[in-house]
């Protein structure tokens, strides 16, 4: 496949479009409370509330690369950019639009998980390093925006403005889509069509697909479990609204040099197993110290910026390595959904469970706990994927 001239506008979509691909979920945990009263809604209600669109992650997944298919990733973008704009704006209006229209944003972000990495194979696949660090670290810089600025203008205007807020990016997005693509269909959906013989089922028996879907899996259990419930976690260390904002905005901020840095990084030599190690150390102090007994600010803050630099770092890590499985476009887009949908599925379990534990024991040390753990078997699974694929050698 002839690969075309990577112009800034393609840049900047890319930029654009991975924005979407965590902010209609992101903004949800710092105005939970607010959700909470206005709809009389429990803790266990606003972590399945959370989870919805990761269950969409895991389910839909699989099948994306068969819409792709028929459908082109020019046809599907656009598809999934209106059903997030729709859905969003629609869902602040009772408890039944509340969940319905999570559910229908999983599924419009479920179709953008697979078609960005997608997209960049299959337009730039030289600048691939480079475009997946703008699309990693993008993600970080908009979660932050809206986590620092969520609660604030909740407080101001009202949490359904700031959630209708959220619909601008996916339209801002959409023309862009519509202005760089409209003379390339074609040979988009063609370069999937004349490679239908890769088949599904023959890609997902690779012991190392597996191997991948489940530290895809692990990581992301524990990363969608800090963000649904770690605004809770600072607030019960007696931290104020103010402080608990800026550092759930720290968060996600501190870590998008490194997204940007970790894929252009792991194409050298020998580097995956340097990042693992310095991932298992961040991963121990970040959840260990925010596990301390009676912590202090700057404890809580040293913890919030380790485990942001961690979080970052290993999902760049696992976006990467889903490449490396992959020859083509089309085989990307397989390969990406079958990870992320066997991942996801893992991942779903997380906010609800640990709102759950959270309310049986009435603290947070018994889940900060459980994700130390999981932490620990994240790295072991990243490091035998790792050998198994001969990456660091």
């Amino acid at each position: 496949m002839k690969e075309k001239k990577l112009t800034f506008n393609f840049s900047w979509e890319v930029f654009l479009i991975a924005g979407n691909l965590r902010l209609a979920i992101i903004v949800i945990p710092p105005i939970s409370h607010y959700i909470m009263q206005s709809l009389n809604l429990s803790t266990t209600e606003i972590g399945t509330l959370t989870s919805i669109p990761l269950v969409c992650f895991g389910l839909l997944s699989i099948f994306i690369p068969l819409v792709i298919q028929n459908l082109g990733t020019y046809k599907t973008m656009i598809l999934a950019l209106s059903l997030l704009i729709i859905a969003n704006f629609f869902r602040v209006y009772s408890v039944i639009w509340l969940f319905l229209g999570t559910a229908l944003i999983g599924i419009a972000i479920t179709m953008l998980n697979i078609l960005t990495p997608t997209i960049i194979v299959e337009r730039a696949p030289k600048h691939a390093a480079f475009l997946n660090g703008i699309y990693t670290a993008t993600l970080n810089l908009w979660a932050a925006a809206i986590g620092y600025s969520a609660a604030p203008l909740a407080k101001k205007f009202g949490w359904q403005n700031v959630v209708q807020l959220v619909s601008i990016l996916p339209i801002i997005t959409l023309i862009g889509w519509l202005l760089i693509t409209n003379k390339s269909t074609d040979s988009e959906k063609n370069s999937f069509s004349k490679n239908k013989s890769i088949k599904i089922a023959k890609i997902i028996n690779r012991p190392k697909v597996w191997l991948l879907a489940i530290f895809m899996g692990l990581q992301s259990f524990i990363y969608y479990g800090l963000v649904a419930w770690l605004p809770s976690i600072l607030v019960s260390l007696k931290l104020s609204v103010l402080a608990t904002g800026s550092l759930f905005a720290l968060f996600q901020f501190v870590g998008i040099p490194l997204s940007y840095i970790i894929p252009r990084i792991n194409t050298k030599k020998g580097a995956s197993k340097w990042i693992l190690g310095g991932l298992f150390i961040g991963y121990i102090s970040g959840l260990g110290l925010l596990n301390l007994k009676h912590p202090t600010f700057f404890i809580i803050t040293i913890a919030i910026i380790t485990l942001g630099l961690t979080t970052a770092a290993i999902f760049s890590l696992a976006l990467g390595l889903i490449t490396t499985l992959s020859d083509s476009a089309q085989e990307t887009s397989i390969v990406s959904g079958i990870v992320q949908s066997i991942g996801y599925l893992l991942a779903c379990i997380s906010p609800t469970l640990l709102g759950k534990l959270n309310s049986n024991f009435d603290n947070w040390n018994l889940p900060l706990t459980l994700l130390l753990g999981l932490a620990i078997i994240t790295i072991l699974v990243g490091g035998f994927f790792l050998m198994k694929n001969k990456i660091t050698s």
